[in-house]
């Protein structure tokens, strides 16, 4: 009998114990798929903040997606969000968020009120995919391109690289951003998403020096980038020999550093690349026999080392290091009350040497 009675009273509270932990039912919550905020000219409100809702389907299937843009203009980024519940009649729910887009315009100011706010809300993930949208993030935020059936699903497919694999892609997400921003040696970078009428464009990389752009890399620099940084980057690579040109599909590649600073000598920074590919594209009429081939090789290896060369050196002209050579550097060294300051010194004179071994081991299938 005493065993019932607890029963009922725990059943007759349970709603109370939900009630007082602000629990909401999911039919009575909407979630904020993505967000966007740009900066403004308005001195008064000078935030702009875009909220793009799912409205839940029967069968996502059918193509019959549809999503709802909140926009509000305020002075932070809390206010907006607590402006945008008053034009919804549910509870706005970011536990679903997946991408964060900054705007140009504000990216080139200063986004650490965006990034702090959003390291700070519990509900927001840190694994939330974070860019930078031109013209504006309620640009991209509009864009609906044919084959995506849920809302915001094709940005964040491409984005997180887990639907299109493109060399052109750098993955960047909230957590390693805020990681950037307060490590020595490693410098925050943010991929950039085009809106172009109903499909995305991105194949570039800003370089930020901390809390703004620094430079913006060209789609050929953020491959390299991505060669850098990727073990077995699915791309190919363009060259020219005696006035023909080739494509390479690379089957695997690795790439690795040493930075050789020693006392009294000029400190050098060797890279050495590590490629095979098959041959995907040929304007010669000749037979690609392994003579033929060997000379790509030596071609390729040649235009490699110079691109990569000239991308190091502009990264070091701008100061900037999203490689994290500073990082590399300070952690093989143990005179922790000097080493940044060692290596400040030491970076604006390094010397690049590059050195990359190339190996087609197929020319296709000829017919």
């Amino acid at each position: 009998m005493r065993y019932k009675l607890l029963l009922f009273i725990s059943a007759l509270l349970f709603p109370l114990l939900l009630g007082g932990c602000n629990f909401k039912d999911i039919d009575k919550r909407i979630f904020v798929i993505s967000m966007g905020i740009d900066k403004l000219d308005d001195q008064k409100n000078n935030l702009r903040v875009s909220l793009k809702l799912a409205i839940p389907q029967g069968n996502p299937k059918e193509g019959t997606e549809q999503f709802d843009i909140i926009v509000e203009e305020t002075k932070t980024v809390a206010d907006a969000v607590r402006k945008a519940k008053s034009k919804v009649d549910k509870e706005l729910d970011f536990g679903h968020m997946k991408v964060f887009l900054i705007g140009e315009n504000m990216a080139h100011d200063d986004i650490y009120q965006i990034i702090n706010w959003g390291v700070r809300r519990r509900d927001i993930q840190l694994i939330t995919l974070l860019a930078i949208a031109k013209p504006t993030a309620l640009d991209v935020q509009k864009v609906k391109p044919e084959s995506e059936r849920i809302p915001s699903n094709a940005l964040i497919l491409g984005l997180s690289k887990s639907g299109t694999e493109s060399p052109y892609i750098v993955t960047e997400y909230l957590f390693d951003y805020q990681r950037r921003l307060e490590e020595r040696g490693l410098d925050p970078i943010l991929p950039i998403v085009k809106a172009e009428g109903d499909h995305f464009r991105i194949d570039q990389l800003a370089l930020m020096k901390k809390h703004r752009i620094g430079i913006e890399l060209s789609p050929n620099e953020t491959k390299l980038y991505n060669l850098l940084t990727t073990k077995n980057l699915k791309t190919n690579l363009s060259g020219k020999m005696e006035e023909n040109l080739y494509e390479l599909n690379l089957e695997s590649s690795r790439a690795s550093y040493k930075i050789n600073a020693r006392p009294g000598e000029e400190p050098v920074l060797a890279y050495e690349i590590h490629i095979k590919a098959t041959l995907e594209e040929n304007e010669s009429h000749e037979n690609m026999t392994r003579p033929v081939l060997d000379t790509i090789e030596d071609a390729t290896e040649k235009e490699i080392n110079g691109q990569v060369e000239r991308f190091l050196k502009r990264l070091q002209k701008h100061e900037t290091d999203p490689i994290g050579f500073g990082l590399h550097y300070m952690s093989r060294r143990w005179d922790n009350v000097s080493e940044w300051e060692d290596w400040q010194k030491i970076y604006p004179r390094l010397t690049f040497k590059v050195s990359t071994h190339v190996r087609i081991h197929s020319a296709g299938t000829a017919h």
